[in-house]
């Protein structure tokens, strides 16, 4: 069928003018692009509760090194180390299953995706019981003060963005078996989507830790050959497949 492209539309054999066609190399997916948005939207939403508790730490209110303190001494930091790796790990996973996917391997995409989804699960399952030991043991809950509030809803706002990643993972496993993604540009955008906003959540998770949970306790914590360690070993996992297995010769 022959073809005639105009400056704003495609001329067919039947005489009508369709719109041109999309040129994936050229032009960002709208998909992509409204991921983007609204990762905009949530660095707004996560800088707030950032600001809220920054604006705690400034301020001079007298109460505020004894809420620390009551905190500090509360939080479990090992546990809070191994559960950042757990995330961070996951992140690794979910590179491999785009890795898998852009191989055609199916089976293997799969099982990034299960993994990552297991990993989110965990880390969500931690942290559940992490607020049940502050809240029982510790006596030490949202209303405790205006420290622990904020702890409470940014370590509970990243909460439930994992926990729709981790829906959204489960979609993403039930159309990886049934065949909907490709090494194609047009058979992906939904997973490409699905793995920024994953990213995103785990990079948010690294402000969590670095913010939130170590100041105030670097004296107490003892953990840094652990977390070095441990994403050292992310590090070489993420950039060398003969380590985990290639799942299927390149596409062709």
């Amino acid at each position: 069928m022959s073809a005639t492209a105009t400056d704003t539309a495609l001329v067919l054999d039947d005489g009508e003018e369709h719109p041109p066609p999309v040129v994936w190399s050229a032009k960002m997916p709208i998909g992509i692009m409204g991921m983007f948005f609204f990762i905009g939207s949530e660095i707004a939403l996560f800088g707030s509760f950032f600001m809220a508790y920054f604006f705690i730490r400034v301020a001079q209110v007298a109460d505020y090194s004894s809420w620390a303190q009551l905190m500090g001494d509360a939080i479990p930091l090992k546990v809070a180390t191994y559960n950042s790796l757990i995330l961070f790990s996951s992140s690794v996973t979910a590179h491999w299953a785009g890795y898998a996917m852009r191989r055609r391997a199916r089976n293997w995409q799969a099982l990034w995706i299960l993994l990552t989804l297991l990993l989110g699960l965990t880390f969500l399952s931690i942290q559940i019981k992490e607020y049940g030991s502050l809240i029982h043991d510790e006596l030490v809950g949202p209303s405790t003060s205006a420290y622990s509030s904020v702890f409470f809803s940014i370590t509970g706002l990243h909460g439930s963005h994992v926990l729709v990643g981790a829906i959204l993972l489960t979609i993403m496993l039930v159309r990886t078996l049934r065949g909907h993604y490709g090494p194609e540009a047009d058979k992906h955008i939904g997973w490409e989507a699905m793995s920024i906003y994953w990213h995103f959540v785990d990079l948010v998770w690294v402000f969590v830790l670095g913010l939130i949970y170590l100041p105030g306790n670097i004296g107490r914590w003892d953990q840094w050959p652990i977390l070095a360690g441990g994403v050292a070993v992310l590090f070489v996992l993420w950039h060398a497949p003969k380590f985990v297995g290639k799942g299927a010769p390149a596409a062709h």
